[in-house]
């Protein structure tokens, strides 16, 4: 089956939910008569105020607002408690998994009568993740495709290549470690359901999917088994940390040659250089290793979008924004400058600001990152997310969190997310088998 066809058909019951409470929604209406409208918009976007001020020096009618306080793992939480206090803002940062949520509980507004025209001009990896039922419902802003960084000293210090399978992966891992008990390859973060969610796509997982109303969850399926036996394999025989992303000892350990990779996607470089400033250039960047490696696949890591809300009193303009923050030349560039982005506009791809650039100081020499961020676009396998990922994510943290502290099966951990995940969307009224 198609691709897109399939990632259209597998969400019928979100866009059905979603036009149920559709009525439910606050009535939109511009103002015409004003002079000036002003927009409020929430993002996380790194210098995402710079990127905004570019439009608001072409548009004195139409300023934005920007609220940065709102981060991507709480935009659900706070946009719904907004909708609920009638306090919802114009626009928003949305994660493409958590967007589906956002859809069936009546926050993000349907956009196709503005938007649907662009199709052929945005990656389809990102088009197929905000198009439910032929209907947008968010304007991409990015893709996510999946890279290994990793230190091209360290390898080369160990006569290590970079691997292209998981059994080279598991191989340096434990060449690395045996040379030094104190560094490892990599780290095994009970805090990162994102990563698995994407290792086990690239496996064969689907954790979600939907036919004729009635919802499958198979978080604990054969693939996801597979991914997790092989990581607890690595965990148990110590060859790979298991430091938690994004805290204090992670940052520490990356900078300081303690984790000589990291299993990231095409947004990592800049954090990479803010974390370990004194590794700028030590690094290079090649796709994750593979099952099969004549057959390179890769799964969703990240991504997000722009959503217009239910809540806005002006449409045609939020609507205007949207669409000019992701696909507009100057805004493109805005965003090649100040923040880290593979943009979803294909046009964007070939501007001179991203061409003639490289991860900034990260792997200088490798000239060849966003052409090969482009195959690896093409072999991201379609994905169709579930109405309760920050249920599901939260559950993983949890239950990995206890494997790893008690030496417990992730295998059971999983189990457990599972039964979790199916438990809340029974609850929530929805059909799942």
């Amino acid at each position: 089956m198609n691709s897109r066809l399939a990632r259209t058909s597998g969400v019928v019951a979100i866009v059905t939910a979603a036009a149920l409470l559709a009525g439910c929604a606050p009535a939109s209406g511009g103002d015409a008569d004003s002079e000036q409208v002003t927009l409020r918009y929430w993002s996380w976007a790194p210098n995402i105020a710079a990127i905004v001020d570019v439009w608001n020096e072409q548009n004195p009618d139409i300023q934005v607002e920007v609220n940065t306080s709102t981060g991507a793992n709480d935009i659900v939480a706070k946009l719904s408690a907004a909708k609920e206090a009638g306090t919802l803002p114009d626009l928003s940062n949305a994660t493409y998994e958590n967007l589906p949520n956002l859809v069936v509980n009546g926050i993000a507004d349907d956009i196709t009568d503005a938007f649907g025209e662009y199709e052929d001009q945005v990656a389809t990896a990102a088009w197929d993740l905000t198009t439910f039922d032929g209907k947008n419902y968010a304007v991409p802003q990015g893709t996510s495709p999946q890279f290994l960084f990793y230190r091209t000293d360290i390898f080369e210090a160990h006569g290590l290549q970079a691997p292209t399978t998981w059994d080279e992966y598991a191989e340096a891992a434990r060449t690395i470690h045996a040379a030094d008990p104190s560094k490892f390859l990599a780290t095994f973060p009970a805090n990162d359901a994102q990563l698995f969610a994407a290792l086990s796509q690239q496996a064969g997982a689907e954790w979600w999917s939907q036919e004729e109303g009635a919802w499958s969850v198979g978080i604990a399926d054969d693939a996801s088994v597979k991914v997790a036996d092989y990581w607890q394999g690595l965990v148990d025989e110590g060859v790979v940390a298991t430091f938690k992303t994004w805290t204090p000892e992670w940052q520490a350990a990356l900078a300081d040659g303690t984790l000589a990779s990291w299993l990231s996607a095409v947004w990592a470089p800049p954090l990479i250089v803010q974390n370990a400033p004194e590794t700028a250039g030590l690094w290079g960047a090649v796709r994750i290793p593979q099952w099969d490696a004549s057959n390179p696949v890769s799964g969703v890591l990240g991504g997000s979008g722009t959503i217009v809300t239910t809540g806005t009193e002006h449409p045609e303009e939020a609507r205007e924004f949207a669409i000019w923050l992701n696909n507009n030349e100057d805004a493109i560039n805005a965003y090649v400058e100040n923040a880290s982005i593979w943009p979803a506009n294909l046009a964007g791809r070939e501007l001179p600001a991203l061409r003639d650039t490289v991860p900034p100081a990260l792997a200088p020499s490798q000239t060849d990152f966003y052409d090969l961020a482009a195959e690896i676009d093409d072999e991201t396998v379609p994905v169709t997310w579930g109405p309760d990922v920050a249920v599901a994510y939260s559950a993983f943290n949890d239950a990995f969190s206890t494997a790893i502290t008690s030496g417990g099966s992730f295998t059971d951990a999983l189990e457990s997310v599972q039964d979790t995940v199916v438990g809340d969307m029974e609850k929530l009224g929805f059909t799942v088998e």
